[in-house]
């Protein structure tokens, strides 16, 4: 009885050691854990408030908004306690629940996610658009999502008004193509067909490359009394207001030759510029408009065997045996000019077998191409026509076009291009 007193007061002494020990490790680990929990919602506190989105700390498992910044009551009319008690589900309207759970269950598994196809709710009851980030994290030692939300319905707002200004600028833009196409079927309209010119000589051709829809370089030819008449134009400016003066100028040549039968290359062009400076004042007399063209022309005998040419800013080319022959014309535009104003001159040329002609506008020669990016200029333009001279027109032809084309390269097309050949 002795010894089982003896013992059980000196083991007592023992247990309460231990249990007290225990206690205190239970104590500390508690008094840790609420130590690390403090730290971790003072941490998430400063992480929070200086954001300048709606920032939520969500509990993975359940949803519940563990903590939320002043901006995310700002923006849902709660205060900060109150979203605290709520879950993230309650601040989506009801039929994104299921897309809602979605985006959080991919946000765990992606470890952060993006996206703006659900909205949130405000206290009221009000959708706000918003754009989600989030990623994962712990709190408290639990798995947990970061969500953070902007505000976009400004940016989306805006994002509407520049939709709608594309949109009218597209229509407008419709609206702009569709006009010219119209001005480019009236330009053909009142142009005679390039097919035709070869009916008349059939070793001949036109290239023609307009930079725009339409064209301010102007082919024009008739046939009158055995005489071809051919002019190559190049009117002010390109697109359409270069070929609104093509018509005029179209107009003009229709006139003079085939109305009134005129064959004489400089009374021709003398006409043209009598009508072309009476056309373009014909509405406001106290200003003379420097808009014009550069013409050269040639008016080819019935038997081919001759030609009369005046030039205004326009040359002809003469490849005759191997060599290129150049006549220049006058230094003076159809319109008005502001040096001397003297008549065209015309030039009388006798014609031989295998000759051929050539006139064109400046498009070709003032194109930037070639390794270094310069213009072709006239002596390049002379060149291609005497290394072609031997081929048939109809290869030639294509031999110009396409080195034109492998010179342009991926330079833009500066101007309209016009070329017209014809071999006796």
């Amino acid at each position: 009885m002795e010894l089982s007193t003896t013992i059980l007061f000196g083991v007592l002494p023992v247990l309460f050691l231990g249990a007290s020990v225990g206690l205190a490790v239970a104590y500390n680990r508690l008094h840790g854990m609420h130590g690390q929990v403090e730290r971790d919602r003072e941490s998430y506190l400063e992480v929070l408030e200086g954001s300048y989105d709606a920032l939520f700390v969500i509990n993975f498992v359940n949803g519940r908004i563990l903590q939320a910044n002043a901006r995310a009551g700002h923006l849902l009319g709660y205060d900060r306690a109150a979203l605290e008690g709520l879950t993230i589900f309650q601040l989506h309207p009801q039929e994104f629940l299921h897309q809602s759970a979605m985006r959080i269950a991919d946000a765990w598994e992606q470890k952060g996610s993006v996206y703006q196809d659900i909205p949130l709710l405000t206290a009221q009851g009000e959708r706000i658009q918003v754009e989600c980030s989030t990623k994962v994290t712990s709190y408290a030692g639990k798995p947990a999502v970061i969500l953070f939300a902007r505000d976009i319905r400004e940016r989306l707002a805006l994002e509407q008004r520049v939709a709608l200004q594309q949109a009218e600028l597209q229509q407008t833009n419709a609206d702009l193509v569709a006009g010219i196409r119209y001005a480019q079927r009236i330009q053909r309209a009142v142009l005679p067909e390039p097919e035709r010119l070869q009916e008349i000589i059939p070793d001949s051709f036109i290239l023609f490359r307009p930079r725009d829809i339409v064209s301010g370089d102007l082919y024009w030819f008739a046939e009158r009394e055995g005489h071809l008449v051919v002019a190559a134009a190049d009117c002010t400016g390109h697109g359409v207001p270069g070929a609104l003066l093509s018509v005029v100028a179209a107009s003009l040549f229709e006139e003079q030759v085939v109305a009134k039968g005129m064959l004489g290359a400089a009374d021709i062009l003398e006409a043209a510029r009598e009508g072309m400076i009476a056309a373009l004042n014909r509405n406001d007399e106290s200003t003379e408009s420097r808009d014009g063209m550069n013409v050269g022309l040639a008016v080819i005998g019935p038997k081919r065997d001759s030609l009369r040419y005046a030039g205004a800013y326009g040359p002809l080319y003469l490849v005759r045996s191997g060599e290129l022959i150049e006549y220049k014309g006058d230094r003076m535009p159809i319109g008005a000019h502001h040096g001397e104003v003297v008549p065209f001159r015309e030039e009388l040329i006798e014609l031989q077998a295998g000759d051929r002609i050539f006139l064109f506008s400046d498009g070709m020669v003032d194109q930037f191409g070639g390794p270094q990016g310069k213009k072709l200029r006239s002596a390049g333009l002379k060149q291609w026509l005497l290394e072609t001279s031997n081929l048939p027109m109809d290869d030639q032809y294509q031999a110009i076009s396409d080195r034109f084309r492998m010179w342009k390269g991926k330079e833009e097309q500066v101007d309209d291009v016009l070329l017209i050949g014809i071999a006796v």
